[in-house]
C-alpha cells in the first residue's frame, strides 16, 4: 500500500441525465439516463484505493438495495467502511447535463450525512487516533467538524470543499489544514471577496493553510505553499469529453496521492489534472482507468 488515511464524508447514488439536443427548460427533453455510485468523498475513496492507498472511510449509507450495492462495490475495492445505522435512504445526486455533456442543473439529497455525528465519531475514537492523515468533505455537519478540530487538532487535515455554501463550515479552521483543494467559487466564499485565482490562492495561504489548490473548470489550476511563489498547472481544453461530474474529485485524489507520496505540490497537481482528464471520458463520476496510474 502507498499511504494510509482516514476519509470522512458522503456517499450517494448518481442519476445523470444527458440531453440529446439543446436543453430546453420546463419540458421533457429526449436523452440518456445513467445510474452509478457517486458522492465526492466516495469518488475520492474509490480513486485513492485504485491508486493503491489504504483507505478507511467513515460515511453514511442506507440499508436500501442501492446502498447495499454501493457498500459491496467499496468493499470489493479494499476500502474499509465505518457506517452508522440509519433508516434514512442512501443519498442521491440527480444531475441534468446539456447536449455538450456539461452540468446544467443538479439536486443533491444528502440528509443521511447528518448521522455521521459526534456520537459516532466518539464510538470510533481508536480509528481516528490511529490515523495521522484525515481527509474531509464539507457535507458533514458543523458539529462534527468542530468536534474533529477541537479534539484532534494535530492531525494532518486535508479537504475537498464541496460547495461555496458548505465550505463556510471550515472557515475558522483554515490555519489547521495541511491541504485545501477548492474551486474558484468555494475559494471566493472562504475569502469573502472576488479575486483572481492567484490572489485567492495566496489569500488562503495567508490565512494559515499550508498547501492550497484552486481550480476553475477548464482553466489553469493555481496552487501554492509559499506566499512568495504562487504557481499554476496549465489545463488543456478537451472538446470531446463525455461527462464533467467527478473530474474535481479525480483532481483531489491525484493531489492527495502524490503529496502523501512525497511528490512536490506541482507534480501532485499535474498528476491530479491527468486523472481529471481521464475521468472526463467516463459516463460516471469515476472510472476503472484510474487503476492504470497506480505505479506512477
Amino acid at each position: 500500500m502507498k499511504n494510509s488515511m482516514l476519509l470522512i464524508g458522503g456517499c450517494n447514488i448518481d442519476f445523470i441525465a444527458t440531453s440529446k439536443d439543446k436543453l430546453i427548460k420546463r419540458v421533457s427533453n429526449i436523452g440518456e439516463v445513467s445510474v452509478s455510485n457517486g458522492g465526492v468523498m466516495r469518488n475520492i475513496a474509490e480513486n485513492l484505493a485504485r491508486l493503491g492507498n489504504d483507505v478507511d472511510f467513515i460515511t453514511a449509507i442506507g440499508n436500501d438495495d442501492l446502498g447495499k450495492s454501493l457498500k459491496a462495490e467499496l468493499i470489493n475495492l479494499g476500502i474499509k467502511l465505518y457506517c452508522p445505522e440509519t433508516d434514512l435512504p442512501t443519498g442521491s445526486f440527480v444531475a441534468i447535463n446539456d447536449s455538450n455533456h456539461d452540468l446544467a442543473e443538479a439536486i443533491c439529497d444528502n440528509r443521511i450525512d447528518e448521522v455521521i455525528n459526534v456520537d459516532f465519531l466518539k464510538a470510533n475514537k481508536e480509528l481516528i487516533e490511529k490515523h495521522d492523515v484525515i481527509l474531509i468533505d464539507t457535507n458533514i455537519t458543523q458539529e462534527t467538524i468542530d468536534y474533529l478540530f477541537e479534539n484532534y487538532p494535530n492531525k494532518k487535515y486535508m479537504m475537498d470543499a464541496i460547495s461555496p455554501t458548505k465550505v463556510l463550515k471550515v472557515k475558522k479552521y483554515l490555519d489547521k489544514f495541511y491541504l485545501i483543494k477548492c474551486n474558484i467559487h468555494e475559494a471566493t466564499a472562504l475569502m469573502g471577496i472576488d479575486l483572481a485565482n492567484k490572489d485567492l490562492t495566496s489569500g488562503l495561504l495567508a490565512r494559515g493553510a499550508q498547501k492550497v489548490v484552486v481550480s476553475h473548470g477548464s482553466n489553469d489550476i493555481y496552487f501554492g505553499e509559499d506566499l512568495r511563489k504562487i504557481d499554476f498547472v496549465h489545463v488543456e481544453e478537451v472538446f470531446d469529453f463525455v461527462n464533467t461530474i467527478g473530474c474535481g474529485d479525480a483532481l483531489t485524489s491525484g493531489i492527495v496521492d502524490h503529496v502523501l507520496g512525497g511528490k512536490s505540490l506541482k507534480e501532485s497537481v499535474a498528476f491530479g489534472n491527468e486523472l481529471a482528464r481521464v475521468t472526463l471520458m467516463s459516463k460516471s463520476a469515476t472510472t476503472p482507468e484510474i487503476s492504470k496510474f497506480k505505479d506512477k
